[in-house]
C-alpha cells in the first residue's frame, strides 16, 4: 500500500521509462483504439458522460493554458477560476467531478478550499488533484488530509495530466 501512494504522488515522467524494444504500454493500445473508434464516427466514453474540469489557479496564463491543454485532449467541459472564492461560486453552478488546484492561491488557503469543495459536492465523488512548483512538496500529509487524491508538479506533460484524468473518470 505504501509504494501505491508513494507512486501516486509522482508524475509519470519521474517513473523510469520502457526500455525501447519493450512492448508499449497498455494505455497506447487503447489510446490508439480508442482514437480509431473515433475516426470511424463513434462515441468514447468522454464523448458520452463527459469529465466535467474545474481548474483552480491564480495565474492566468498557466491556467488558461492548462484548459487549452484539456480541451486538445477530448476534455471540453471545463471552467476556470483564478481565486478560491470565485471557485466556490463556479463549482456551485458547474459540478466538477474533478478539480485541478493550484496549492498557492492568494486569496485563500488551498487545503481549506479543496475541504469546502469536497463539503458542498455532497453526493457528487469529486476528485481533487494539486497543483505544484514544488517537487518535494513538504505538506503532502496536509494535501492528503483535505482530500487531494494527486498532484502533478508544474511545468507538466499534456501526456501527464490526460493519463491521469483517464485514470480518475473510469
Amino acid at each position: 500500500m505504501h509504494d501505491q501512494e508513494t507512486t501516486s504522488w509522482r508524475r509519470r515522467s519521474d517513473i523510469s521509462q520502457n526500455p525501447p524494444d519493450a512492448p508499449a504500454p497498455r494505455s497506447n493500445e487503447k489510446r490508439a483504439q480508442l482514437q480509431a473508434w473515433e475516426n470511424e464516427g463513434g462515441q468514447t466514453a468522454r464523448s458520452i458522460s463527459p469529465v466535467r474540469v474545474l481548474i483552480i489557479d491564480n495565474d492566468i496564463g498557466s491556467a488558461d493554458s492548462l484548459e487549452l491543454m484539456l480541451h486538445a485532449s477530448g476534455y471540453s467541459e471545463t471552467r476556470v477560476a483564478y481565486s478560491g472564492h470565485a471557485a466556490l461560486v463556479v463549482a456551485a453552478g458547474f459540478q466538477p467531478d474533478v478539480v485541478l488546484l493550484d496549492l498557492s492561491l492568494f486569496d485563500m488557503s488551498s487545503y481549506e478550499l479543496a475541504q469546502s469543495l469536497r463539503e458542498h459536492a455532497q453526493s457528487r465523488h469529486l476528485r481533487l488533484i494539486a497543483l505544484t512548483f514544488d517537487p518535494a512538496h513538504a505538506a503532502r500529509e496536509e494535501a492528503r488530509a483535505a482530500g487531494f487524491e494527486r498532484y502533478l508538479v508544474k511545468p507538466f506533460a499534456p501526456g501527464d495530466l490526460s493519463d491521469l484524468l483517464d485514470v480518475l473518470s473510469q
